[in-house]
This record gives structure tokens, C-alpha cells and sequence, in this order.
């Protein structure tokens, strides 16, 4: 095991790409396997940290105190097994998806960061444009082996269930507390996932290394595309491609079935158009979408049911991209991921603050969502982009206030999460809460639920060593 005491060399896991300043720690841990990181465990009373990769925005990798325990060694990767593989917790996304090339098998959770590493995808419930079809990564779990804060080790499958005590490994046993809260049921990655009768391994995915630690884990594999059918699609309204997704949802043809939808209001696109040429001038919104298409003799079928769908919707059509090689597909997939980049950089060069919102709620309210998000902006003079999963609810609004102007636009997100939360959303639908974003999480949740939860904290981590900080 290696043990890094220097400054110098724990400064690299002090650091993510939330850019929060002050944390520190003691001591980096680097075990070799799982056997070493649980006699650890036993041993230490510390507070610990797990790094992940360093890719999340809530800073839930970064300690406040304790030790760092790094996973980098832990790299197991593969075989494919009956439709599933078997994945330590450092391989990163990019590892995952160019061993499986070729394979026939594709994994659907898709963050936009690819460097992230599998175990804090998990340890987030990390998701991506594609959950609009295929959900998040809880859905692909199917065990995971999990080292408690005292080393007690488990390991956790499908079908056991909150219902019965989890078995230790060493025989030992933990109940579930009996606890009131539900989970929103809306995408979701705010706090620990609550359903009745569910699966222990539910409750660890999402968790942000507050309960247990990830040294390995079986992913459920799909059987890869033939094909992915995208586009671009431009309209002269943003309220023209709010209905226009409302009817995709309500649409019952066979081959309209998108796993990706991914919304950019005008001040995104007036911000793109410096990078891609062919946005039309008048398009005040644009609608990236994504289809798997299972056999390639179906693909064409499937851009024929678009084009008649679309026909009937106030879309400028012949002014809309349509994918007709794979080099337009990079080039969708690039126009889709370069606006954070954009404003990362835009914010650097101004000096200026970026607060953006994690928000989601459900299908009932997407509209009165979408209505509310544009009266409370555009009744400001703060500049903002809103752009993302507007399949799931989930709009990324980006505020970027004036240095004069960071207490008003906390205001300003501060009425948007009040009205989301009125109408049982939730603050954070895929990047957790980690140590920025627990005074939202606590409005959410309530004083009633927050004690709640610490009951399951408890319950895990009786002596509080895990994650100190995150969440709560």
C-alpha cells in the first residue's frame, strides 16, 4: 500500500472540476486491493475521503479533513459475461466504452465527461443525455463490492432488499432504519434513493462516498446499435420546441423513440453561432436529438418517420441538420458539448462567476417549468444560457452575474429552486450534492427528512468516517 505524505503530492487530490478552494488532508492512502483497503479501514480512526477522478462539480472528492483513500490501482476491466462485465472502480469511462468497441455490446450511461471513473459514477448516480431513454447509471448495476467505513466488507447483488437485514461478509448483520421519506420521483441525484421493498444496492449508488466505498462492480451491458440516427432541429420560438417535445413523448409511431433530447435556448445559440456556421439566423431554439437504431436496414426507415413526424411541427426544417455520415455525428455530439466549455471559458476570461442550477421536476410540470424559468430570467439583467436534458426536465440555467450582480442572481436561483421544490422536484438531477449545494438539499428534504436520512448514515457509519461533509 501506498502512503503519500508530502504536500506536494496530495495537492493533485485536493482538487475537481468544481474549482472549490480549502481542502486538505493529512495523508493520500493507496491500496492495492480490497483485502488491503479493509485492514486499513479496521485500523483507522480518521475521517476518509474517496477520490474519483476529479471530473464532478459539488466537490465531494475534496477533503476537509482525514485522509484520502485513491483507488487509481483498483482497474479490473472485463470479460463481456452474459451480457454484463465486471469493472474496478478507477476505470474511467473512455477505458470502458474503447473496450467494448467492436464488441456488439455498448454501455448507454453517457456523461459528458468521459475521464470520469466508474466508481464515482456510482457513487453519484451519474447519468448524461441518454437517460431519457435508459436511465441513469443505477439502472445498469447489477452487483457491486462495497468496503464499509469500519472495513466490513459486502457484497451486493440484485434482489436483496431493504426488507431483510444486509449480511456482512463476516456474518454481521445491519437493518434498514424505518424511516418516512420517499425519494422525488423525478430524475434525481440528491441524497441517498429511497423506495420501499428496494435494493440495498440502490441506497450505496448515489450515496457520495457517505456510506460505503466502491472497490469493483458488474455492469449491465445492451447489445450495441447498428446505428445512431441525430440531428439538429431549428425553430423561430422556444415555446415551438417545448411542444414539440411534448408531442415526441405523446407520439406513438414505431420508429420515433429518442434516447437523447437536448435543449439550447437563443443566448446559447447567439453563443454557438461563433463556432459553428449553418445556425440559421432566425432560430431562437434548437433541439439536438439521438436515436439507436437496433438494425441498419431500419435506418432509413427511421429518418424517413422523422422527416414525416417533423412535417407536421413549426420546426425550420430545411434549415435543420440531419446526420449523413459519421463525421456529422462527431460534429452534433461536438456542437452539443462545446457550450459548457464556451462559458467556462468565456468566465475565466471576464473574471466572472458561474452559478448553475441542478434543477429537475416531473412531466406534469414541464411546461409551467419552462414558462417560469424564462419570466424569472428574462425579468432580470443578469446573463444567463439554459441548456440540456430538457427530455427529463432537467435544464442546465446557467447564471453569469456581474461582480456586482452575485447577490441578486443567488436570489434569482434561490426563487427557482422555491417554485421546483413547490412542486416536488428535486435540486440536483445528476451531480449530487457533495459540499456545495447541502443548504438546497436541506430545503429540500426538510428538517424532518435530513433526520432522516442520518438515521441510514447511522446506521452504515455509525462512527461518521465517510464522506464527512458531503451531504450533510
Amino acid at each position: 500500500m501506498l502512503r503519500k505524505t508530502d504536500p506536494e503530492t496530495i495537492a493533485p487530490y485536493l482538487k475537481d472540476a468544481s474549482n472549490f478552494s480549502g481542502g486538505r488532508a493529512q495523508e493520500v492512502v493507496i491500496p492495492e486491493n480490497r483485502e488491503e483497503l479493509a485492514e486499513f479501514l479496521k485500523a483507522n480512526d480518521e475521517p476518509i475521503t474517496v477520490a474519483g477522478a476529479g471530473t464532478g462539480l459539488t466537490a465531494s472528492r475534496i477533503p476537509l479533513d482525514g485522509i484520502v483513500i485513491s483507488l487509481e490501482r483498483f482497474r479490473r476491466l472485463g470479460p463481456v459475461t452474459a451480457g454484463s462485465i465486471a469493472v474496478g472502480p478507477a476505470v474511467t469511462l473512455q477505458n470502458l466504452n474503447d473496450f467494448l468497441a467492436g464488441s456488439g455490446w455498448f454501455y448507454p450511461p453517457n456523461p459528458t465527461e468521459w475521464l470520469a471513473s466508474v466508481g464515482g459514477t456510482l457513487a453519484t448516480n451519474a447519468s448524461g443525455s441518454r437517460s431519457y431513454k435508459f436511465g441513469a447509471t443505477r439502472a445498469f448495476v447489477l452487483e457491486a463490492e462495497v468496503v464499509l467505513g469500519d472495513g466490513r466488507s459486502v457484497v451486493l447483488r440484485r434482489g436483496q432488499t431493504v426488507n431483510h437485514p444486509l449480511v456482512m461478509c463476516d456474518g454481521s448483520r445491519i437493518e434498514f432504519p424505518a424511516v418516512r421519506y420517499l425519494s422525488p420521483d423525478c430524475k434525481n441525484a440528491a441524497g441517498y434513493f429511497v423506495r420501499p421493498g428496494m435494493d440495498w444496492l440502490d441506497l450505496f449508488i448515489g450515496s457520495e462516498g457517505t456510506l460505503g466505498v466502491f472497490t469493483g462492480c458488474r455492469l449491465q451491458l445492451l447489445p450495441a446499435p447498428a446505428e445512431f440516427l441525430s440531428g439538429v432541429l431549428f425553430m423561430e420560438e422556444e415555446e415551438s420546441c417545448w411542444h414539440l417535445l411534448k408531442h415526441i413523448r405523446e407520439s406513438s409511431q414505431e420508429f420515433i423513440s429518442p434516447c437523447s433530447l437536448e435543449y439550447f435556448d437563443s443566448r446559447s445559440l447567439q453563443r454557438l453561432r461563433s463556432k459553428f456556421s449553418g445556425i440559421p439566423e432566425s432560430a431562437q431554439a434548437a433541439l439536438f436529438f439521438e436515436q439507436d437504431v437496433a438494425r441498419k436496414e431500419d435506418y432509413d426507415r427511421t429518418l424517413e418517420a422523422w422527416y414525416d413526424f417533423l412535417e407536421g411541427e413549426t420546426v425550420l426544417l430545411d434549415n435543420s441538420w440531419f446526420a449523413q455520415s459519421l463525421k456529422d455525428v462527431e460534429r452534433f455530439h461536438e456542437f452539443r458539448h462545446a457550450l459548457p466549455l464556451m462559458i467556462n471559458e468565456e468566465n475565466s476570461r471576464l473574471g466572472r462567476v458561474k452559478m448553475g442550477t441542478d434543477l429537475a421536476a416531473g412531466n406534469d410540470h414541464f411546461l409551467d417549468m419552462m414558462q417560469m424559468y424564462r419570466d424569472q430570467l428574462t425579468t432580470t439583467d443578469i446573463d444567463y444560457a439554459m441548456f440540456g436534458h430538457i427530455g427529463d426536465n432537467h435544464l442546465h440555467i446557467n447564471l453569469l452575474p456581474k461582480p456586482d450582480q452575485v447577490d441578486h442572481a443567488r436570489q434569482v436561483y434561490a426563487k427557482l429552486v422555491d417554485q421546483v421544490l413547490k412542486w416536488g422536484g428535486t435540486v440536483s438531477a445528476e451531480h449530487g450534492i457533495g459540499k456545495l449545494k447541502k443548504e438546497y438539499f436541506s430545503r429540500m428534504v426538510g428538517a424532518e427528512g435530513l433526520e432522516e436520512l442520518k438515521k441510514i448514515k447511522k446506521a452504515l457509519d455509525p462512527l461518521n468516517r465517510l464522506g464527512r461533509s458531503n451531504l450533510f
